[in-house]
């Protein structure tokens, strides 16, 4: 239907009011207020990575690179996601396991996020690729979901305490395979002395700081002071631009979050109400998409942070063959799980956001040439003097497992 995740979630959260026992004016206003927020955050977001696009260009210029896998953007994945055929079966085994799941009581989310099932079609996409076989593309889809659900679960509690927006859990296939990561970093850090102590959350930094740890004037101060690093110096304009830029986003952002909680909130208390009188002992989770976490200013700071360090991350990294550069301006998304799970410590957010990316670069240093022929075999094109292509949107672990798996059986 060419429906964007704008338009496609309002309506799935009009229908689900509707079954729910909402009121169409209700429903409708849920279901609009959803898709304002998720335009304005989106809008939000965007005018952030442009602003940090030219920072990113100029560290990579300054740096000079021997890497030979190019990231050039999370169109790799989306072009090897759906140009296969193995993703016609992506979205009807998805939601049948989630179906069967809530039925058998293995889950309470049921995800709407239809639009994010791109994360379990690339995964059935490169087995299929791999294998020729859409057994192993089902295969695929069914751990990837299972495994997104399991996480939703596990994680809703906590999403739905920090970021007060009830009801709600995160199946998202790309933000779940973060959690194991930051589980072992926090674990790792709680048993160091000294570090375990370091708190460096909203209300510390303000305490100490001042005004200067407002999210308004930290937000700027931070967008100068990175986009320095990253060259904009040469002109002081863009540097300016870029540090009110970032500023602005860091008062609006969670304001927009706002919208989110209006339209859930009725929506949470629908479902609840409708479980109860039919299954008295059911508890029912929506699961949206990651972006609904990615305004908190932890989440925002850690990943305009993350930037240069990501870079410098990659020329270190034993092994890595992975320039990140199409997807570094995005690093707001993979970092979304960080601060539910670290109670908002941005040290421990930077800290867990370094592991995340090492992770995402070994996963695509070892996919290595063979993403980029799968690439090649679904008509992407190949930038000019690039030896290899990635996105680092494609360094899902759970995808590489199972992808390694499926070699080992078939010989791949």
């Amino acid at each position: 239907m060419g429906l964007g995740i704008p338009v496609l979630l309002p309506l799935i959260i009009i229908v689900l009011g509707l079954i729910f026992g909402q009121k169409f004016a209700t429903a409708l206003r849920a279901g609009l207020t959803f898709g304002a927020g998720f335009i304005a955050l989106n809008l939000v977001i965007a005018l952030l990575i442009d602003n940090m696009v030219p920072v990113v260009n100029n560290l990579v210029a300054d740096t000079g690179t021997k890497l030979t896998i190019l990231d050039v953007g999370w169109g790799v994945a989306g072009a090897i996601s759906w140009a296969t055929k193995a993703s016609a079966v992506v979205l009807p085994v998805g939601l049948l396991v989630n179906f069967i799941m809530l039925a058998f009581k293995w889950t309470k989310t049921l995800d709407v996020d239809i639009w994010n099932y791109w994360n379990q079609a690339f995964t059935a996409s490169v087995l299929y690729l791999v294998t020729g076989s859409f057994l192993w593309a089902i295969i695929g889809v069914v751990v990837h979901t299972v495994y997104a659900l399991k996480v939703a679960d596990h994680t809703a509690e906590r999403v739905q305490e920090f970021y007060e927006l009830p009801g709600i859990s995160i199946p998202h296939g790309w933000a779940v395979t973060s959690y194991p990561i930051i589980f072992v970093v926090n674990w790792v850090l709680d048993r160091i002395p000294g570090i375990k102590d370091i708190k460096w959350d909203q209300g510390a930094i303000q305490e100490k700081l001042g005004v200067f740890g407002e999210p308004l004037i930290l937000g700027t101060i931070l967008g100068i002071v990175v986009g320095a690093v990253g060259g904009l110096w040469r002109d002081p304009v863009a540097l300016i631009t870029l540090g009110v830029t970032i500023g602005t986003a860091m008062i609006l952002i969670p304001k927009i979050i706002g919208f989110f909680m209006e339209a859930l909130t009725p929506l949470s208390q629908s479902a609840r109400e409708f479980m109860s009188k039919r299954f008295a002992d059911r508890e029912i989770y929506i699961g949206l998409d990651s972006a609904v976490l990615v305004g908190h200013p932890v989440t925002v700071s850690a990943a305009i942070i993350l930037i240069p360090l990501v870079l410098g991350l990659a020329f270190i990294l034993p092994g890595n063959k992975v320039l990140p550069f199409g997807d570094l301006a995005s690093l707001f998304y993979f970092v979304a799980f960080v601060p539910f799970m670290t109670k908002g410590n941005l040290f421990r957010s930077i800290i867990s956001g370094l592991f995340i990316m090492s992770v995402v670069m070994y996963v695509l240093t070892s996919f290595g040439p063979a993403l980029t022929q799968m690439a090649v075999e679904v008509g992407y094109e190949i930038p000019a003097g690039a030896v290899d292509i990635t996105g680092l949107s494609a360094g899902n672990w759970v995808a590489w497992v199972v992808y390694q798996v499926a070699r080992l059986f078939t010989g791949g």
